[in-house]
């Protein structure tokens, strides 16, 4: 069973509210959260940083996340969904299975550079694929979007899946940001290797 972005909404944060200003000072806290990654390079240690710099109390804060690492989990949960909202917006879903992959790796790496600096706090010693066996929601929601293009693809589906995977985590996207590449160049990398998988 795919994960859908309203089961990863609920993966990190406090039971939330419909009202509109309670969502909008979780997006001033998740923005404060990126804004200090921005000016520090790290994550913050405490909640309430976050939470002077969105200018709210460190008491709304803890309303809306347990700790800060639950806000960080918050932040780099918009990843997935937000590749999925730029792929959307090609419209290339249904063309071409090349270009269409293309479009998906274009998109995640423009949410690579959108979200990606928080990413690798949340590292996990299990291997990608496993993860995705047992039924990790993040990873499944990433499977339900990358899978069925991979399955309109001459190879093994699974190992194009890992290939992807270890192209494309975040950390190395940014890695090669770094080495001046553009969004662009990055995506035809990562889909050229996983297109050049060799069968096992």
């Amino acid at each position: 069973m795919s994960a859908t972005s309203d089961d990863l909404s609920s993966l990190a944060g406090r039971s939330s509210s419909a009202r509109s200003d309670t969502k909008r000072t979780n997006e001033r806290l998740i923005d404060a959260l990126n804004q200090w990654v921005a000016d520090h390079g790290a994550p913050p240690e405490r909640l309430a940083d976050v939470a002077q710099l969105a200018g709210v109390s460190t008491a709304t804060a803890y309303r809306h996340f347990a700790s800060v690492d639950d806000a960080i989990q918050a932040f780099v949960l918009q990843l997935p969904i937000r590749a999925a909202e730029l792929f959307a917006e090609s419209g290339r879903a249904d063309g071409d299975p090349v270009e269409a992959f293309a479009a998906w790796n274009l998109a995640w790496v423009r949410a690579c550079e959108e979200h990606g600096e928080l990413a690798v706090h949340l590292r996990s010693p299990q291997g990608f694929l496993e993860r995705r066996d047992e039924g990790e929601p993040v990873i499944n929601f990433a499977c339900a979007q990358i899978e069925p293009l991979l399955d309109r693809l001459d190879g093994d589906t699974t190992m194009m899946l890992f290939m992807w995977n270890v192209t494309s985590d975040p950390r190395e996207v940014l890695d090669l940001r770094r080495l001046g590449w553009g969004a662009q160049r990055i995506a035809t990398f990562v889909t050229r290797a996983v297109l050049a998988t060799p069968d096992v």
